[in-house]
């Protein structure tokens, strides 16, 4: 299965998705078993999300996947471990199938090296199946590949972001045997709802063009998305939320067809668009 699904939407400060209430997420949690999803991607600072899913049962028919916060300091096997042990005891689970780095600025830590080596022990005791970096830009990578190939690497990638969705990229990690996850696919959102984020005009008239286009094509956001999704077969998995089942059951769908349109994007690089945490300065 290429998909897995994520939570982050879950709580109620992620994006600008509808509210998902525990009865809304129960359904998707059914839907998605139903669809064979395997995998759930969350995040120890995910603490609404995590606290919902707990509570489900149909949890325990999925792998979870989790991030850790920023770990700093000599004492930071004792904060691994702890981050470890907090996290099963809220999910109520014995097993975590891949543990990401989250912090952007993880990789640049001077003990990062040790960090490492601690997180390949709990790997081969068995603590964690697989870990790897959750990164943000080009630098964190060529850093990470200086120290080790890990299991996973999570890109964000979508419509407009297309940084690392280029065939050098996916080929390259590819090569390394280094699974690749795709994040931020709908980009909180904004590439599914008219919203607009920010004051910047340079940022506001990309999305109206944006929406200009789907006006154009007479498309769905949704469908548009995937379609552009699709054609990326050097990605192993694309990390999705959804707001509800029905939304899923569309997505999963059109993923699955055999149906194909030329769809390049709406590819730009500017930062501030790309970057949700540099939403508020602009």
């Amino acid at each position: 299965m290429k998909l897995v699904l994520g939570i982050a939407n879950f709580n109620k400060k992620y994006g600008f998705s509808n509210s998902i209430n525990k009865k809304k997420i129960n359904l998707i949690l059914k839907t998605a078993y139903s669809l064979k999803f395997k995998e759930i991607d969350t995040a120890n600072n995910y603490l609404q999300s995590n606290k919902i899913l707990s509570s489900i049962n149909y949890k325990k028919k999925f792998l979870i996947n989790t991030k850790l916060p920023l770990i700093r300091g000599q004492n930071f096997k004792k904060k691994i471990d702890d981050e470890i042990k907090s996290f099963k005891k809220i999910m109520k689970i014995t097993k975590i199938n891949t543990l990401l780095f989250h912090d952007r600025n993880q990789i640049f830590e001077k003990n990062i090296k040790e960090i490492i080596n601690y997180i390949l022990e709990l790997k081969k005791n068995k603590v964690i199946q697989n870990f790897g970096f959750s990164i943000y830009n080009q630098n964190e990578l060529n850093t990470i590949l200086k120290y080790i190939n890990p299991d996973t690497i999570q890109l964000p990638g979508n419509i407009f972001d297309q940084r690392y969705l280029n065939k050098k990229i996916l080929k390259d990690l590819k090569s390394k045997k280094i699974e690749i996850q795709i994040r931020s696919i709908f980009l909180q959102g904004i590439t599914l709802k008219q919203i607009f984020p920010f004051k910047d005009k340079k940022l506001v008239n990309i999305l109206k063009n944006y929406w200009k286009r789907l006006d154009r094509l007479k498309i769905s956001p949704l469908i548009y998305n995937v379609n552009f999704l699709k054609k990326f077969k050097n990605v192993n998995k694309f990390v999705v939320s959804f707001e509800d089942q029905i939304q899923m059951i569309e997505f999963f769908n059109y993923f699955n067809s055999k149906k194909k349109d030329i769809n390049n994007g709406f590819k730009t690089n500017n930062l501030y668009l790309l970057n949700p945490y540099l939403w508020k300065k602009k």
